[in-house]
């Protein structure tokens, strides 16, 4: 009489790859980047209004005919300037981000999505084009 033959053991799936019963596309919804651009869009505008006028050290505040007291106004103000430059970059960077996911979530939503009118997939690529050219000409001077 023959052993009985080990039932076949399905290879282990790889970490790498995305599970099989998983739908096609499931990671991806148009509601949701466009929903997540918008939020991160409220975000840095939230950054770029946290340092503020009042926060700015008052010269009143400071005797500047004593010279400690003139170097300490100095410093405060440096110091705020750099609060301000900071938050100003943060709220840059996140802008560009949520300008790069909303152009991203129009374009794909317009190549993807067969049931919506010519004319509003058009309109999808004009608007994330529109996106894409405010982000890399907002550095761009020509003097």
């Amino acid at each position: 009489m023959q052993p009985p033959i080990p039932p076949a053991m399905n290879p282990a799936p790889s970490p790498y790859q995305p599970p099989a019963n998983m739908a096609k596309g499931a990671m991806y919804s148009f509601p949701k980047w466009l929903m997540i651009g918008l939020i991160v869009l409220v975000v840095s505008g939230m950054f770029g209004e946290f340092p503020l006028s009042s926060s700015a050290p008052d010269v009143t505040d400071y005797d500047l005919l004593d010279e400690k007291e003139a170097g300490e106004y100095s410093d405060a103000v440096d110091s705020y300037q750099g609060q301000v430059a900071l938050f100003a970059a943060m709220s840059g960077i996140l802008q560009t981000t949520a300008l790069s996911l909303v152009a991203y979530a129009f374009i794909r939503e317009a190549h993807e999505d067969d049931e919506i009118h010519v004319a509003m997939r058009i309109t999808m690529v004009l608007a994330a084009i529109v996106l894409l050219t405010t982000i890399v000409g907002r550095n761009i001077s020509l003097f």
